[in-house]
């Protein structure tokens, strides 16, 4: 077993993990980066398919400026944020980000004259280079930076679970190189958890295989405060076959450089949703489109798993194809384009909610642990957020950290947990394989958990869950059990979290008794701003669990009603 010590433990490559490591790297605070995957390339940030204006960046006006803030907080995130965090967010990204990443090599698509190329509308973006492909230089970027500033790495291994000093804080991780079959444990003045979003937790879902609930169940395990874990977002377009193409989304959203977008068509061919008549203001499409979908499943014309049809037939496809990669996908399949229309599906995407934090500081409720990116419950996406929070919870940690020190090894744990995870690595002549119980899991959320649910399915589910843990886990069996390169193990140890990671939404999404954006219950159909434009926190207790709804300040945007059907709200 390898024993390092270090002043940060950083657990995630993606967009907030590596600017975090990054920042803490120019404070002089020696730093490891732990990932599951390779660092820059696995989770949610490779996927962003182009990156926002904000504030007066990149020409944008006064008016831009406040459409993006009121996009940010009203469109993006139902108001189920802290306005000023955003408003804070958007002038770091105008004066910082966006300038630090031309000056570092990003190439942001431009046109003959050498215009940076924008999408219209009030929220404008940018791509590089492509649209559909921005996230995959933007961290190529990032691990050339991890690599150049010498900032150590482990990856490939997978942080399963978190230490705690004698008085509860964090100070460490318990870690596995699945390729070696070496555990290593890693020691830490504080640990930052970026293991971004829990987008694999549905049958259909744009996250990586990495993504699997890890944050949010290692966080509880120690006590952390979770919110509005309930509050998961959707794509409303992703290709649905083959399956293994339903993380490429034939976006109805705003082109760079073009006036058009794609339109969706239900099962009679009466197109439901144009985004010139639709939302041509262009403010928050996924909701828009996953309502005007919601309508065509209630009319039976489509459902959330296909039937419903997407394409570009009413654009020039020469203004298709000078921006964006969208014509790839049409040709690879075998289809011509722009002519012919693509069956299209839902998948899980983001999740809104996740550990609950203090926004100036990054500070989870246990002493020791931090959050940031995807995993904080306090923002909704946006690779930019993610990046601003990297930048904040490394100023956290430089203000924090000098009285604490790295604590004595804790021997019993690391030992509790070793047992644990050997525990895992057994075969059984009826077991299941754990790729087979991860489909299980993830097709009950689907079903009864998913874009529209109630409380008879989430109570469902709550019992899915117990039969999982007393009938399901303890079957769990490999074909090999060598410790090196084995991703059956993998499979098991994700299996887990997945359990508890969705047990704890399910919950969560009982608590709110409200409909509000992407979150849609049969049977509270209304959005409520009197009971519920609140954070929804979910706290441990000695024997369990108990919630707490803490309002949100409104400074900025208001909603301007008391409540309304969830599926008529504009946003």
């Amino acid at each position: 077993m390898q024993i390092l010590n270090t002043d940060v433990a950083v657990i995630g490559g993606g967009a907030a993990g590596c600017y975090a490591a990054l920042n803490l790297h120019r404070m002089d605070l020696k730093t490891i980066v732990i990932c599951k995957g390779l660092i820059g390339k696995s989770g949610a940030s490779i996927f962003a398919g182009n990156l926002v204006l904000s504030g007066r960046s990149l020409g944008n006006s006064e008016t831009h400026a406040r459409d993006t803030a009121e996009f940010l907080i009203k469109y993006h995130n139902q108001f189920l944020i802290d306005q000023e965090w955003a408003r804070q967010c958007g002038q770091w990204l105008e004066k910082f980000y966006y300038p630090e990443l031309e000056e570092a090599g990003l190439y942001l698509r431009r046109d003959n004259d050498g215009n940076v190329v924008t999408s219209p509308g009030k929220i404008r973006s940018v791509a590089a280079n492509m649209q559909g492909n921005s996230g995959v230089p933007f961290m190529d970027l990032r691990r050339k930076q991890i690599i150049k500033a010498g900032i150590p790495r482990l990856e490939e291994t997978v942080v399963t679970c978190l230490l705690c000093r004698l008085d509860g804080s964090v100070g460490g991780v318990f870690c596995l190189n699945y390729i070696t079959g070496e555990y290593v444990v890693v020691l830490a003045r504080a640990v930052v958890l970026a293991t971004g979003y829990s987008d694999r937790l549905h049958t259909r879902s744009t996250g990586t295989r990495e993504m699997s609930g890890d944050g949010i169940a290692m966080a509880w395990r120690v006590g952390a405060s979770l919110v509005n874990l309930e509050m998961q977002w959707w794509h409303t377009n992703d290709i649905a076959y083959p399956p293994s193409w339903q993380r490429v989304q034939v976006y109805p959203n705003p082109m760079l450089g073009s006036e058009k977008s794609a339109r969706m068509v239900n099962t009679e061919g009466e197109e439901f949703f144009n985004q010139q008549q639709d939302d041509p203001l262009a403010y928050g499409p996924y909701t828009v489109q996953l309502k005007a979908l919601a309508k065509q499943v209630h009319a039976g014309k489509a459902r959330y798993e296909g039937g419903y049809f997407a394409g570009f037939d009413n654009c020039d496809p020469r203004e298709v194809e000078a921006y964006t990669t969208y014509g790839k996908s049409f040709r690879q399949l075998g289809l011509r384009f722009p002519e012919d229309l693509i069956e299209t599906a839902v998948t899980a995407h983001y999740r809104q909610g996740g550990v609950d934090v203090d926004t100036r500081t990054m500070r989870s409720s246990v002493p020791g642990l931090y959050v940031a990116g995807g995993l904080g419950g306090h923002s909704n996406g946006l690779i930019g957020l993610a990046t601003y929070d990297g930048k904040v919870v490394a100023d956290g940690i430089a203000s924090d950290l000098p009285p604490q020190q790295t604590g004595a090894l804790p021997e019993q744990q690391m030992e509790d947990e070793r047992r644990r995870l050997e525990g895992l690595l057994v075969a059984r002549a009826d077991g299941v394989p754990p790729a087979k119980v991860k489909d299980i899991i993830r097709a009950m959320m689907w079903e009864k958990a998913g874009v529209e649910k109630d409380a008879a399915s989430l109570r469902s589910a709550l019992d899915d869950i117990a039969n999982f843990r007393l009938n399901l886990l303890p079957r769990m069996s490999m074909k090999r059990t060598a410790k090196s390169t084995n991703y059956e193990w993998l499979d098991a140890i994700d299996a887990v979290n997945m359990i508890d990671a969705c047990e704890l939404i399910i919950h969560s999404s009982l608590e709110r008794k409200e409909s509000r954006g992407p979150f849609m219950r049969r049977d509270f159909p209304l959005q409520d701003n009197d009971k519920w434009l609140v954070a929804n926190v979910m706290k441990r207790t000695e024997n369990g669990f108990r919630f707490e709804q803490r309002p949100y300040e409104l400074p900025l945007f208001k909603p301007g009603f008391a409540t309304a059907n969830n599926l008529e709200v504009a946003w």
